[in-house]
């Protein structure tokens, strides 16, 4: 119940008292109240006392409705103070659940872009992880690769100091070679003869001597092929100083070779133990 319905409850109880003491006043008198209005004077006095009390009365009564009704216009006032209050509130929470829904779309929103962007980097993690895998794959084998190419290195390092070591000696080769072939070239312009005069058939320089002889005109010398003596070869015979003729080399073996003696060129008897030297 509400404060105006508590306030009209305690007014009716109060008229109902009201009613109900005039009514026992009324009974308890059963004055006849025509004889009291034509004259009688105690009587009169009375009533007036009365109604006086009466008028008090009503007019405590009165003020009271009138506290009362001043009562309820503030509790109004306060109610309606309240329920603006209430409507404000009420009108800030609404505004606020609107924003909070507006805040939860954007979250519902924002969570699946999350998941979406979630998924997404899965499948970049995945992606990735594969990569990383190949590139591993591929630097094992770009390691193995290092390692057997400096392996490689090592090795042409060392073939290429080798090839130094012998590009010095063949410098070196070279420079002997060099003076050599200057001091050949000395030798052949002595002897009248140059890099274009043909010695195929000229003996190495020798010496050797007649080891046997036989009546065919052949004779064994102790040199052979392991000395530079070719089939061809025309050497000289000697005893002493004397010149005893020429003889051309027909076969050849390692420590000997067997030589004819030329007619045209024979001076003198030959024999074992004559001297034998390159022609002349």
């Amino acid at each position: 119940m509400t404060l105006i319905g508590k306030i009209f409850t305690v007014l009716i109880l109060i008229m109902s008292l009201v009613f109900m003491t005039v009514a026992m006043m009324v009974y308890a008198t059963h004055k006849n109240w025509r004889d009291v209005a034509k004259g009688d004077g105690a009587g009169s006095q009375g009533m007036e006392a009365t109604i006086t009390e009466q008028k008090a009365a009503a007019a405590a009564l009165q003020d009271e409705i009138e506290t009362l009704k001043t009562k309820i216009e503030q509790e109004r006032a306060a109610r309606v103070y309240a329920l603006a209050a209430l409507q404000a509130r009420t009108k800030l929470q609404e505004a606020e659940l609107q924003r909070l829904d507006q805040e939860n779309e954007r979250l519902v929103k924002s969570e699946a872009d999350m998941k979406i962007l979630l998924e997404l980097s899965e499948t970049n993690s995945k992606n990735l992880k594969q990569e990383v895998a190949q590139l591993r794959g591929d630097i094992k084998t770009a390691q193995a690769d290092r390692d057997t190419n400096f392996q490689e290195v090592v090795l042409l390092t060392d073939k290429l100091q080798q090839y130094k070591v012998e590009q010095d000696r063949l410098k070196e080769r070279e420079q002997q070679l060099v003076n050599t072939t200057a001091r050949m070239q000395r030798v052949l312009t002595a002897h009248g003869m140059d890099q274009y005069t043909p010695v195929d058939g000229i003996p190495p320089q020798l010496e050797a001597v007649v080891t046997a002889v036989n009546d065919n005109n052949m004779v064994e010398i102790s040199v052979g092929s392991d000395d530079g003596i070719r089939r061809g070869n025309t050497l000289d015979v000697f005893n002493g100083d004397t010149y005893l003729g020429r003889i051309v080399i027909k076969e050849t073996a390692p420590d000997r070779a067997v030589g004819e003696i030329l007619r045209d060129y024979r001076r003198g008897l030959i024999k074992k133990g004559d001297y034998v030297s390159t022609k002349l």
